[in-house]
């Protein structure tokens, strides 16, 4: 996701139009609509309701607009942070992050070893799985964090972290059933189902259709607006814990265990690398040791 994309959807936000928002950043109107639009099919949503020369903002614009502004402040404050430590000699760590694992606290990891070290400068790309292998190749990134195990033998992965996927939904909504299949039912009755920031759903999905009657799947690329959206008890998700334990440790999430097929398909983070690099072994320990 390019976070121009997301700051012209804040601008037009708070100026109004789109024509406003082109005056304010200096760019063509057009450029602005390509923008929005390249957003909302990386989003999978609409932002905003078109009719001729008019635009609104949808209600799902709205949430999605106090997450931007979230995610450009955190950009800002991580630039200000790596900023701070410009005067002194840096061990750079180019870091590649999959856009899935955004809301698992991997941000606030690699913050705190940055702060506790100083002399660390770590670059974060979100990136998508594709490619990866050759980019760790190249040297053009030291470490990848994601779902998947390189296939490369070249290259080393290993297991941090390994969960079941859950059914997550929000602490406003009250369980109705005395038990937890009548639960489940209730849920899947009355909520729609977000699903589509995990490759690993396919075969979780399969089976829940057909034990269970899905009132509606709608599909979200961020896991970060997924999560929000299931906060503002709007739908339900199945995820693993490690992405949302901060919100079931604020009470803003509930969990709910689907059963023994989560477990068969397990959600895994995997750190990959090329080998013999002395610079990025400190960071890595202190990651292991973060999700032991």
């Amino acid at each position: 996701m390019d976070l121009k994309w997301v700051k012209t959807f804040i601008t037009i936000y708070e100026e109004g139009s789109f024509r406003a928002a082109a005056e304010k950043l200096f760019i063509s109107q057009p450029s602005i609509t390509v923008h929005i639009k390249a957003l909302e099919e990386e989003l999978q949503v609409q932002l905003f309701k078109r009719e001729h020369t008019k635009i609104t903002m949808t209600e799902i614009g709205k949430q999605y607009y106090m997450m931007g502004k979230k995610l450009l402040a955190q950009v800002e404050e991580d630039k200000r942070t790596i900023k701070s430590f410009s005067n002194n000699k840096k061990i750079r760590i180019v870091m590649a992050l999959s856009s899935s694992l955004t809301s698992a606290n991997i941000l606030k990891i690699v913050h705190n070893f940055m702060y506790a070290n100083p002399q660390y400068e770590i670059e974060i790309r979100m990136q998508e799985t594709n490619h990866l292998d050759n980019l760790l190749k190249n040297e053009q990134i030291d470490i990848v964090i994601s779902l998947n195990r390189t296939k490369s033998k070249d290259l080393h992965s290993e297991q941090i972290l390994s969960e079941s996927a859950k059914l997550i939904y929000s602490s406003n909504t009250q369980l109705v059933g005395d038990t937890f299949d009548q639960q489940l039912k209730n849920l899947f009755d009355s909520y729609p189902l977000y699903i589509g920031y995990l490759d690993e759903h396919a075969p979780i999905m399969e089976w829940l259709e057909k034990e269970y009657r899905i009132k509606q799947f709608n599909h979200v690329k961020d896991s970060i607006f997924a999560v929000r959206l299931i906060k503002e008890n709007i739908g339900i998700g199945i995820l693993p814990e490690f992405q949302v334990a901060s919100e079931i440790a604020e009470e803003q999430l509930k969990v709910l265990d689907i059963g023994a097929i989560a477990s068969l398909y397990r959600i895994n983070i995997y750190i990959s690398y090329k080998r013999d690099q002395e610079h990025i072994q400190p960071f890595l320990i202190y990651l292991r040791n973060q999700f032991q």
